[in-house]
C-alpha cells in the first residue's frame, strides 16, 4: 500500500530553542508559499493547488481557505504570499493561465480589501500580463513590489511594478529585458532593489533614493558578464537581513555588506556614491556544497536549504 506522506508535503514547526514542535501533513504536492502569521498559524499555498490555505499547525486543520474568482470561473493557484504589519498579500493565476491578479487582505480577520494587478491575456501578449511570483512590502514607501518573470524564445523577460495599495494605481514599473532577474529582493533599511542577473550571476543594485526607471541598475559584481548570456544566475537566490544582503551561487553564499565613504558625494543629486564589499561565508569544508535552494532569517539566525538534502541548515 503506498504511503501518501510520501506524495503530500509536510510542515514542521519549531519553539525558538529549535526543538521541534509539531509536524502536520498538507494537501499539497509541495509547498510553493509559506508565510506564518504566528507560532501555530500560517497561510500556504501551491502552484499547482487551488486556493490559499490557513493552516492551524497545533491541531493540523485547515482553518480557512482563500481563493479569487476569476472570469472564466476557473480555479486559482498561488503564486506569491506577502505582508505588511497590517495587509495580507496574495498573487493568483487562474488555472487556465490566462488572469491573475494580486489581493489583498486585512492581515487579522482575513476578510478582501482590494485587488491590484488584475491581467487578463489575450493571444500572445503574455510578457505584458505576467503573474506576480514575488511579493515584497517596502514600509519606508508604503508600496507593494511585485515582480514576475516568462521565460521564451527571446530569453528571460520580467517586469517590475511598486504598486501604490490605497489609489491601486503603479508608481514605479521596471520592463527587465537585458539580464532579467534570477531572483529580487527590496531592503527597507538599505532603501534599495536588489537582484541576482540570470545571466550574468551577479548582484544589481538599484537605489530608491534616486530612483531612475530608465537605467536603474548598478552591477556589484563584474558587469562584463552580463552580454556572455550564459545563463549563470539560473538558480541563484538572493535575500535582505538588516544592512546586509545574502546570494546564493550554487553551493555557496555570498556576503554583501556596504561600506562608509565618508563625506564623498555626488554633484547632481547630493547623494554619495555606493560601494559594497563581498564576502563568503562559512568555513572552507561549507564550500561547494549541494545547490542551495531557499534562504530565510529568524531573529540572529538563517535557515538553509538545498538541492536534493531533507535536512535544514541553521547558520
Amino acid at each position: 500500500m503506498l504511503n501518501p506522506s510520501q506524495f503530500e508535503a509536510k510542515i514542521t514547526s519549531f519553539d525558538w530553542s529549535l526543538r521541534k514542535k509539531k509536524t502536520i501533513l498538507t494537501q499539497f504536492t509541495a509547498v510553493d508559499s509559506m508565510l506564518a502569521f504566528s507560532p501555530s498559524v500560517v497561510a500556504s499555498g501551491a502552484t499547482d493547488f487551488l486556493g490559499l490555505q490557513i493552516l492551524d499547525l497545533e491541531n493540523g486543520i485547515v482553518k480557512e481557505t482563500l481563493n479569487w474568482e476569476n472570469v472564466t470561473k476557473s480555479s486559482s493557484t498561488v503564486q506569491a504570499i506577502g505582508s505588511s504589519l497590517e495587509l495580507l498579500f496574495v498573487s493568483f493565476e487562474s488555472g487556465r493561465r490566462n488572469s491573475n491578479s494580486i489581493l489583498v487582505y486585512d492581515l487579522h480577520s482575513l476578510s478582501t480589501m482590494t485587488e491590484v494587478g488584475h491581467n487578463e491575456i489575450f493571444g500572445a501578449d503574455i510578457d505584458s500580463a505576467l503573474p506576480a511570483t514575488t511579493l515584497n512590502w517596502l514600509s519606508s514607501y508604503n508600496l507593494l513590489m511585485a515582480s514576475g518573470s516568462h521565460s521564451g524564445p527571446s530569453g528571460v523577460l520580467g517586469n517590475i511594478k511598486f504598486w501604490d495599495i490605497r489609489s491601486g494605481c503603479v508608481a514605479w514599473e521596471l520592463k527587465e529585458e537585458s539580464d532579467c532577474f534570477s531572483d529580487i529582493i527590496v531592503s527597507d533599511n538599505l532603501s534599495s532593489v536588489f537582484k541576482v542577473g540570470v545571466n550574468s550571476g551577479e548582484v544589481f543594485l538599484a537605489d530608491l533614493r534616486k530612483f531612475d526607471e530608465e537605467k536603474p541598475w548598478v552591477c556589484l559584481g563584474d558587469d562584463s558578464k552580463v552580454a556572455r548570456g550564459k545563463k549563470e544566475g539560473y538558480g541563484c537566490k538572493i535575500e535582505s537581513h538588516g544592512s546586509q544582503v545574502f546570494c546564493s551561487k550554487g553551493g555557496d553564499i555570498e556576503l554583501w555588506s556596504e561600506v562608509a565613504m565618508g563625506s564623498v558625494k555626488n554633484s547632481e543629486d547630493g547623494l554619495g556614491d555606493r560601494v559594497f564589499r563581498k564576502n563568503l561565508m562559512g568555513k572552507v569544508k561549507d564550500l561547494g556544497g549541494s545547490r542551495i535552494t531557499n534562504m530565510a532569517f529568524g531573529g540572529n539566525k538563517m535557515f538553509v536549504t538545498r538541492k536534493d538534502q531533507q535536512n535544514v541548515e541553521v547558520w
